[in-house]
């Protein structure tokens, strides 16, 4: 089984979202534009960085508009009341002009393989008892005392309490999965998990905040006790899914996750309205399935 630090937080959110998207293969039938702009801004800050570090940075700007029109021209985005795809191009504009403008004075630096390849998003698994743990951590850098930090890019709408990197099962998984190849990327173990947000305001008419970039928002990495706690966690999910267990989660009102499900309407009335179902019907759940389950980047 494969499972990944998304995967285990799909779960653990709703099962029912879990078994349609990840087991049935269910898919939206446009994707959410808030995940399209992510994809995009994480491709622009990548292109970004390498320039960057050859010495000759080019134009984030023009990078995003250019990324945000081929995003565009491939098919439908599913936007919200309050964005377009307009105001969400200009802020997209913004924020890597300000990422770029910013990142120098960060600190950190893109560390590299010993083949000499800065680690963006490098795809990393780790197996243990019967599951195979996969991620793809944004970035793992260098500070100035050449601690490595693996830091998570983050296109929120609004800043995230930071109190909530400390229970962050997504930054836990990237520390497994880091040190876990820490030897063969030639790197000390992690020592520092965090975020950059890139905070996804619309650009302010008269007054107002707008798009904004924030520092890293660090913490130290867990110990091991933490990590063992974290893993029987995954094992535990593991094991549900294993069985079939997927019911529905809705969670309180307050915070459900139903409202901003793309199933909703298939979970609560088979309505299969903005999906695209399997062609065929799926085989019931084997005793021992097999469930790929690929990172998503939010």
């Amino acid at each position: 089984m494969r499972l990944s630090p998304t995967a285990v937080i799909q779960y653990e959110t709703c099962p029912q979202h879990y078994y349609l998207e990840q087991v049935l293969r269910i898919k939206p039938r446009y994707p959410a534009a808030n995940l399209v702009f992510g994809r995009v801004v994480h491709q622009v800050l990548e292109t970004w960085m390498r320039s960057w570090m050859s010495g000759q940075p080019l134009d984030a700007s023009a990078a995003f508009q250019t990324g945000w029109t081929q995003a565009r021209a491939e098919g439908g985005i599913e936007y919200s009341a309050t964005q377009s795809p307009e105001s969400l191009q200009e802020t997209g504009k913004a924020l890597v002009a300000q990422f770029a403008a910013a990142w120098p004075q960060f600190g950190w630096t893109p560390a590299l393989d010993p083949q000499g390849e800065p680690l963006f998003e490098r795809k990393l698994d780790i197996e243990r008892e019967g599951v195979v743990y996969v991620g793809k951590p944004d970035l793992l850098a260098l500070n100035a005392t050449l601690e490595v930090g693996c830091l998570d890019y983050k296109t929120p709408s609004t800043p995230t309490p930071p109190e909530w990197l400390v229970a962050s099962d997504q930054l836990m998984g990237y520390q497994i999965l880091a040190d876990a190849h820490a030897e063969r990327l030639g790197l000390p173990p992690v020592q520092h998990l965090g975020l950059i947000e890139l905070i996804k305001r619309p650009l302010p008419k008269r007054t107002g905040k707008g798009p904004e970039v924030h520092p890293p928002v660090l913490i130290p990495r867990h110990s091991q006790n933490d990590v063992e706690a974290y893993w029987r966690k995954v094992q535990w999910v593991a094991e549900d899914i294993d069985r079939g267990r997927f019911p529905k989660r809705s969670l309180m009102a307050h915070n459900s996750p139903c409202g901003l499900c793309a199933f909703k309407d298939w979970c609560h009335h088979e309505d299969p309205s903005g999906l695209i179902l399997p062609a065929d019907p799926p085989a019931p759940v084997a005793a021992n399935p097999v469930v790929e389950s690929q990172p998503l980047t939010v």
